[in-house]
């Protein structure tokens, strides 16, 4: 009698293993769903628990939070506003940033995409450390690595060796000017009117008023809207029509 109790009971916890390692990742594989991606899965090996790769069904990846992780093979697609934060072989564990917190921070390798909104601020042998800074005011500025991203509506504003210092003009006032190294992006709406040695002077015109009229650099960007109405030497007279 009590090898037949013992006999159900080990027959019960290798059915209750599975459940729960499943459970712990939130995942729910369908018998008839194709695998096509990986998660992952925890297993013991000398009494201490590592993660290794497993695969689970393609439907258990789909609209997952921020932080999610699954495991996905280094030919795998990476999603929109996913990263890499590991690899193991022939496979890379990807995490969500979809709707991350403000000014969230963290490593990821040094192959892996950046998504929109994020900069890089250090690099340390094959890992970049980036920063969340979709919802930053106007006016936050930040030392970024001259290979990260400037998100829109961000200039650059000084360098230092591999440095660039960024800032974010999104909602500047009509009118606004700043001194923008020759690298910079030119943000939407702005305008060179003048350059000293290896920087440009730009001006926010996006919400001028019909009619306004602005003497501009050859070179400058036309904001949709307007028109150039006179040429003088270098310089450009635009004027908003629409």
């Amino acid at each position: 009698m009590f090898k037949k109790s013992l006999l159900l009971l080990t027959l019960s916890s290798v059915v209750a293993v599975p459940a729960l390692a499943a459970q712990a990742h939130g995942a729910t594989p369908s018998p008839q769903a194709k695998t096509t991606a990986y998660a992952s899965a925890f297993s013991k090996e000398d009494g201490k628990t590592k993660q290794s790769p497993s695969k689970v069904s393609a439907k258990a990846i789909a609209n997952k939070a921020y932080g999610e992780e699954h495991w996905v093979t280094i030919s795998s697609p990476i999603p929109s506003g996913w990263v890499i934060v590991r690899n193991q072989g022939n496979m890379n564990l990807i995490r969500d940033l979809n709707n991350a917190p403000d000014n969230a921070q963290l490593w990821v390798l040094g192959g892996s995409p950046i998504p929109t909104g994020w900069i890089v601020t250090r690099y340390q042998e094959n890992s970049k450390y980036i920063q969340n800074v979709n919802n930053a005011a106007y006016g936050a500025q930040h030392w970024v690595l001259i290979s990260s991203p400037i998100p829109t509506g961000w200039i650059v504003t000084r360098n230092n060796g591999n440095t660039n210092y960024i800032e974010n003009v999104n909602n500047a006032p009509f009118g606004t000017e700043r001194w923008v190294l020759l690298s910079s992006p030119i943000p939407a709406g702005w305008v060179i009117t003048r350059t000293n040695g290896n920087t440009r002077y730009i001006k926010n015109i996006a919400s001028a008023p019909i009619g306004y009229e602005q003497w501009v650099l050859l070179g400058s960007p036309l904001p949709s809207g307007w028109i150039i109405v006179r040429s003088q030497g270098s310089n450009n007279l635009i004027k908003r029509v629409s």
